[in-house]
């Protein structure tokens, strides 16, 4: 059964996002849609977030596919969207 699970992801770029889901196996099939083994992600610039002075620009993904097929991908790219901070 397909699933479509949304998620933001504040301090990656849509440019960084892109790079990231090629090193798992997605190739761009049109502007801003990547498709791997089982999945697809819709991509495009979040909406930014302001606290005070701070303003934060990211990516928001869309993705479909299978449950299993999405939880494998999103254990590996959880790793490369990690940011530290305070």
């Amino acid at each position: 059964m397909s699933v479509q699970v949304e998620h933001d992801y504040y301090g990656v770029p849509l440019w960084l996002m892109k790079d990231y889901l090629a090193q798992l196996g997605g190739q761009e099939v049109t502007e801003d849609v990547m498709m791997g083994s089982g999945w697809r992600a819709e991509l495009r610039k979040a909406v930014r977030r302001s606290i005070g002075s701070l303003s934060v620009g990211g990516t928001t993904a869309v993705f479909s596919g299978e449950q299993a097929d999405l939880d494998a991908l999103f254990e590996r790219l959880h790793w490369k969207t990690l940011r530290g901070g305070g």
